[in-house]
């Protein structure tokens, strides 16, 4: 299995480089499409056929930049399996300049929210969008509302409403701090895209570096878990291996939780973890039955390698390490709240 994943990322390597070295002689001629107007197929086929060749459930386009003229974007399509990939390539990218930059999300483009929008047959004025919030404690709910939903289908309704929303907070702002989505075709809600995006972004400020104490039952003992949240892998949009620590301690209460003496060393041994800023990620832990098992999430299988002299000198058992690729964060799935 490592062999076998060892092997696509070297292919997905070889396809990157390949893209990039196409781009420094293709970008004059990508430049004077964009200015034009005009694309012929040889462009837009080229384009396609490198970004394939990386994965073919990548996209890619052209937007308007902040910081640099035009931004090219090569994206996930919200396929969280696949948003490392994307994140590779923009690190593999040449620096930015006042013409070009680079993204692996669809960056926040809230002035297309004063345009309008032909869909489906109808052209839809989007400064008439309106929305509802319903803030969480880990998320925002909201609601989206049109004049002209009442005349769209339901698939329709949702495709206008998850292009406002990304063109107003971008993908990886969905992905991180919105929750549940809809589509409203009921009375107009109140607040405007400019208020939903304050209000989003306010609630995203709020919520950096919290952790959430979470509990429960396992095999009919006391489970607790401690969480990053959000716990979205877009947070760490790089991080596609699944680092696992099985870590026994010997002081416990009567429920199977570490007591003072275990508790210091459990604490002493998060230390030496964090201390490795470039290493894997802890995002959660969970601790039952004089276990804690630590969730972490690294960058690349080596990236684990930091760990081990940590592991080796733990002194109430021995620690179990598995290693795993886990693009989509199936191995935390469980603890989203």
């Amino acid at each position: 299995m490592i062999f076998k994943r060892r092997q696509k990322m070297d292919g997905q390597a070889a396809a990157i480089e390949a893209f990039w070295s196409w781009w420094t002689t293709a970008r004059p001629e990508v430049e004077k499409a964009i200015a034009d107007g005009r694309w012929d197929g040889g462009v837009v086929d080229d384009i396609n056929r490198l970004v394939s060749a990386i994965d073919a459930g990548l996209g890619w386009e052209f937007s308007a930049g902040t910081r640099s003229r035009h931004l090219l974007v090569v994206t996930s399509n919200a396929d969280r399996s696949l948003r490392a990939t994307a994140e590779r390539w923009r690190r593999a990218s040449p620096e930015p300049d006042d013409t070009f930059g680079y993204a692996s999300a669809r960056q926040p483009s809230p002035k297309a929210l004063e345009a309008q929008l032909q869909f489906d047959g109808h052209m839809l004025d989007l400064t008439a969008l309106r929305f509802a919030a319903d803030v969480g404690d880990h998320a925002v709910d909201v609601r989206v509302w049109h004049p002209a939903f009442a005349d769209l289908p339901e698939e329709g309704r949702l495709q206008v409403t998850f292009l406002a929303l990304d063109w107003l907070l971008g993908e990886d702002g969905v992905e991180i701090w919105v929750g549940a989505i809809d589509a409203t075709t009921g009375p107009a809600p109140a607040l405007t895209a400019t208020a939903l995006a304050e209000l989003v972004n306010s609630r995203a400020a709020e919520l950096s570096g919290q952790w959430a104490l979470l509990s429960g039952e396992r095999r009919g003992r006391p489970l607790i878990a401690t969480v990053q949240v959000p716990l979205k892998a877009a947070r760490w949009p790089a991080a596609d291996t699944h680092v696992e620590l099985v870590v026994p301690f010997r002081d416990t209460t009567e429920a199977g939780l570490p007591a003072e003496g275990s508790l210091a060393a459990l604490h002493e041994l998060e230390d030496r973890i964090f201390a490795y800023a470039d290493g894997p990620i802890l995002v959660a832990h969970e601790t039952s039955d004089g276990t804690r098992t630590y969730h972490l999430y690294a960058e690349r299988p080596n990236a684990a390698d930091v760990l081990e002299p940590i592991v080796s000198s733990w002194r109430e058992g021995k620690v179990k390490m598995t290693v795993r690729a886990d693009p989509a964060w199936e191995r935390v799935r469980h603890l989203s709240v």
